[in-house]
């Protein structure tokens, strides 16, 4: 759905990309700005949270800046998520 919604507005959109150190990114737009979309069910551990404040420092090292959305806000603020990520990735640009 991720994918969907940015195509539709015009971005390139790369899917499991892989990323030293981190492991794999959900989605890449155009190069400059990664997208996570969470589900509660993979990140209600101790050791999932832990992991996934790893990975997202090594993108922030790395200069990648992510967006962390939940199937819910795709769901139900489809056009919220496009212009978050619109604005950070112009911000990256």
């Amino acid at each position: 759905m991720a994918r969907y919604l940015l195509e539709e507005a015009g971005l390139t959109v790369e899917l499991q990309v892989q990323i030293p150190g981190m492991g794999h990114l959900d989605l890449l737009v155009d190069g400059l700005l990664g997208v996570e979309a969470d589900g509660y069910a993979h990140h209600a551990s101790r050791e999932a949270y832990r992991e996934d404040r790893r990975r997202w420092n090594v993108t922030v090292i790395r200069g990648v800046p992510i967006l962390r959305v939940t199937y819910e806000m795709l769901l139900s603020e489809p056009q919220d998520f496009v212009r978050q990520a619109l604005a950070t990735y112009r911000s990256a640009q």
